[in-house]
């Protein structure tokens, strides 16, 4: 669809009996989306960012029902920003959302489909500055020991000695490890760059554990499925009872039904017993590893650690503050902790000194004895 605007020109150069045309193409919110998403890529901006500026452009025009994103006015962005505090959403999630809508005016400006930037018009709200949420060593310790696996010990123990974010953890290949030296290289780390982690003992020996004799491919895998069936007590017959699938001779996935035993079972745990010595040698072994373990994989791994340690309001994100407050607890030079987390301002870094007191009253008492 095609909308026939006139061109505003010199009067002294056009005469006032020619008028001169131009066709300007109309999108409907799914193009713009599209294109919104293809301008963020040429501006370099992360696949993260992508992503949530899309789904801010997404949640805009569904709010607005029927009406177009170039017909948006103050009063839209306003209602739609109202909305999120109606629906529950942080500050800070509103602000980000903010900032998308900011971004996608700007991009329907410069694209000619709209006269101004819309989402310009509103303020940003001044948030209070929060610190970033900190365990002690004490609790990281014990999340660690809650791992069940080689892997899950080898995902905590990296990821609390490097201070990486959790995309960097899934997308580390076992050819950019070196045990030997104890780093490990960061490809493509926010922004695009590069950089070198490091990692002490405690890491390297979880993963020479959990690597084994693997040489190559992505460095943390998912664990497949093990099927192990299910048990139940049918109260009129007095009976315990277990079933499972299995693939047939043609491939087919079938259930299968098995009597374990009626008054000799007493109990769940012990006809759970039984049906695993029954099944023993009936299904296939447990498959090897083999897909890549993504983002939330590795953040159930950590959450799941941390419920069973009894340790609550824990995120990948959390062991990352906590090496960088750790660091330079222990005396490490701020200058070295922005290194390691790969931040490009020391501004980025310095939060974590507000948590770091302990080293800072060390100091204190020594040179300063009354």
């Amino acid at each position: 669809m095609y909308a026939i605007t006139q061109k505003q020109g010199n009067a002294s150069v056009i005469p006032q009996t020619q008028q001169s045309y131009a066709c300007r193409r109309i999108f409907n919110n799914d193009q713009i989306i599209e294109r919104f998403d293809k301008w963020l890529l040429i501006c370099g901006k992360a696949k993260s960012t992508r992503e949530n500026y899309a789904l801010a452009a997404k949640q805009l025009g569904k709010f607005l029902v029927n009406k177009p994103l170039t017909a948006i006015t103050k009063e839209d962005v306003r209602g739609f920003i109202g909305f999120l505090y109606t629906k529950g959403f942080a500050a800070s999630t509103i602000q980000a959302r903010l900032d998308a809508l900011r971004c996608l005016g700007d991009c329907l400006q410069l694209g000619g489909q709209t006269r101004a930037s819309v989402p310009r018009y509103l303020l940003r709200r001044k948030l209070p500055k929060r610190l970033p949420p900190v365990k002690t060593e004490k609790e990281i310790e014990q999340l660690i020991k809650a791992a069940h696996t080689p892997r899950d010990l080898a995902i905590m123990e990296l990821g609390y000695a490097s201070g990486l974010r959790v995309n960097e953890l899934s997308n580390l290949r076992v050819e950019d490890v070196n045990l030997r030296a104890r780093s490990v290289i960061v490809r493509e780390g926010k922004g695009g760059d590069d950089r070198i982690g490091l990692f002490g003992a405690p890491a390297a020996t979880a993963l020479r554990h959990y690597l084994g004799s693997r040489t190559s491919g992505r460095l943390f895998l998912q664990h497949p499925r093990h099927q192990r069936g299910g048990v139940w007590f049918d109260k009129r017959w007095h009976i315990w009872s277990g079933q499972w699938r299995e693939t047939d001779d043609t491939g087919k996935r079938i259930m299968r039904t098995v009597r374990l035993g009626d008054y000799e079972i007493p109990n769940r745990e012990r006809a759970r017993i039984a049906l695993d010595a029954y099944l023993a040698g009936r299904l296939p072994k447990r498959a090897p590893d083999e897909k890549p373990l993504g983002k939330k994989g590795i953040y159930r791994v950590i959450v799941a650690a941390a419920k069973r340690a009894g340790i609550a309001g824990v995120h990948p994100h959390v062991l990352r503050h906590s090496c960088a407050t750790h660091c330079l607890n222990h005396g490490m030079d701020i200058r070295h902790v922005q290194e390691l987390l790969g931040h490009t301002s020391l501004k980025a870094t310095q939060k974590y000194l507000h948590l770091a007191t302990a080293n800072l009253q060390k100091t204190h008492t020594k040179f300063f004895p009354r």
